[in-house]
């Protein structure tokens, strides 16, 4: 029974943990886009990469973060924010792909392959 719950948790953390990240990815390459093609047609408004998209930002960053997107993507981020608060101090590169990259790795490993095995171990019959 407890095995159970540990391993639908597992699922749940590490969904969250990949649909924030597949969120951020779909934004990134968006943006990306936008900005070749204001570069063939010559338009100079090139948008930045947005720090609103780093995991677990500070309480200003949040609120512009909460005007960016709509509810659901807004549930998801908070929810990302608490599961990869562990690990988002470990990367401090310039590059936002790094930012996100380490902590999704981590939280993965932690909360997938960590939490199956904790699962699976709960699971067994002792004899």
């Amino acid at each position: 029974m407890i095995g159970a719950v540990v391993k639908w948790l597992s699922i749940f953390a590490s969904g969250f943990v990949v649909l924030g990240f597949v969120f951020f990815a779909a934004n990134q390459t968006s943006t990306a886009s936008q900005n070749q093609r204001n570069a063939i047609t010559g338009d100079q408004n090139v948008k930045a990469e947005s720090v609103t998209k780093l995991p677990n930002p500070p309480k200003k960053v949040e609120q512009l973060r909460e005007a960016e997107n709509d509810k659901f993507h807004e549930f998801v981020d908070d929810v990302n924010d608490v599961l990869l608060a562990p690990f988002t101090s470990i990367s401090n590169s310039d590059n936002i792909w790094v930012r996100r990259l380490i902590p999704l790795g981590l939280a993965l490993l932690i909360y997938g392959l960590g939490g199956m095995y904790l699962a699976r171990s709960l699971g067994l019959k002792r004899w």
